[in-house]
């Protein structure tokens, strides 16, 4: 196996889902790590890969898609193809990751993160509907860094065009939050 290194810069801010309610700070709060700072998991990462995979071989005639099968497995049959790739989870850098958790006076940490507010607006009256405000816990635009594990170099072209491909990713992905660009780095600090 042989490793690519990527990062992904945010322009905009980005929601990765925890699953948990904030209680009254927000409906739903960002995914951290186990010292507060927020990553994406990589079967996420794996996932995004993966449709624009299948999007670039629908395109693309240099591209099958039974690679695309070759290197992400196959859904969920008992004859399934097992992956020949593995996706390391996207984290802020270490040198990164040491400043903000070195801040005792002011928590940097907290500064990464924002509550947004949204509501469903009554088309009738063009005011609030009732019950309808909701709050995010949003990360600030901000870069994180990764690798991926290919079984064959000769899927490197499908993997590192797919990372150009995607342009935005999480919640509300198409409404806005998770503008980002993915590049490969032979350098990237971990």
């Amino acid at each position: 196996m042989h490793t690519l290194k990527y990062k992904i810069d945010f322009y905009s801010y980005w929601h990765i889902g925890s699953g948990i309610s904030g209680g009254t700070y927000a409906d739903s709060t960002v995914l951290k790590d186990t010292n507060g700072l927020p990553y994406i998991p990589g079967r996420t990462i794996k996932g995004l890969f993966r449709e624009a995979a299948n999007s670039i071989a629908y395109f693309d005639n240099n591209f099958e898609f039974d690679q695309v099968e070759k290197i992400f497995g196959s859904p969920g049959t008992h004859l399934s193809l097992q992956s020949s790739s593995f996706f390391s989870d996207a984290k802020v850098s270490r040198a990164f990751a040491e400043v903000v958790l070195e801040t005792k006076d002011f928590p940097l940490k907290d500064a990464l993160f924002q509550v947004i507010s949204s509501t469903q607006i009554e088309h009738e009256s063009g005011t609030a509907a009732k019950g309808s405000l909701r709050q995010l816990e949003v990360t600030v635009p901000l870069t994180l860094f990764g690798s991926i594990s290919l079984e064959n170099p000769v899927n490197d072209v499908l993997i590192t065009r797919s990372g150009s491909w995607i342009k935005s990713l999480g919640l509300n992905r198409t409404r806005g939050l998770g503008r980002c660009s993915i590049s490969f780095t032979f350098n990237s600090p971990q």
